[in-house]
C-alpha cells in the first residue's frame, strides 16, 4: 500500500511505480475492497510519517501526490 507514496519517490526504489502494472493495481483494490482493510490505510498517514524522517526529506516537504487511483474510495 505505501510504495506508490513513500519508496519510490523518498528511496528511489525502482523505475516505475506501482500504479504503472495493472494487475498489480487491481490486486490493491481489490485487497482494499475486503471487509475492514480500508479503514486501516491512511495514505496521508504514510506520507506523513515516512516524508517526516529527517535524513531522507531535510525540507520537511510532503508531497500532495501521487495520484493513486485505487487508493480513492
Amino acid at each position: 500500500m505505501r510504495f506508490d507514496a513513500a519508496y519510490h519517490g523518498l528511496f528511489k526504489c525502482n523505475l516505475r511505480r506501482i500504479a504503472d502494472y495493472p494487475a498489480i493495481s487491481g490486486y490493491l483494490a481489490r485487497v482494499l475492497a475486503r471487509p475492514g482493510v480500508r479503514a486501516t490505510v491512511s495514505i496521508d498517514h504514510i506520507k506523513r510519517g515516512y516524508h517526516s524522517i529527517k535524513a531522507l526529506n531535510p525540507t520537511g516537504i510532503v508531497p500532495l501526490g501521487p495520484a493513486l487511483p485505487w487508493a480513492e474510495a
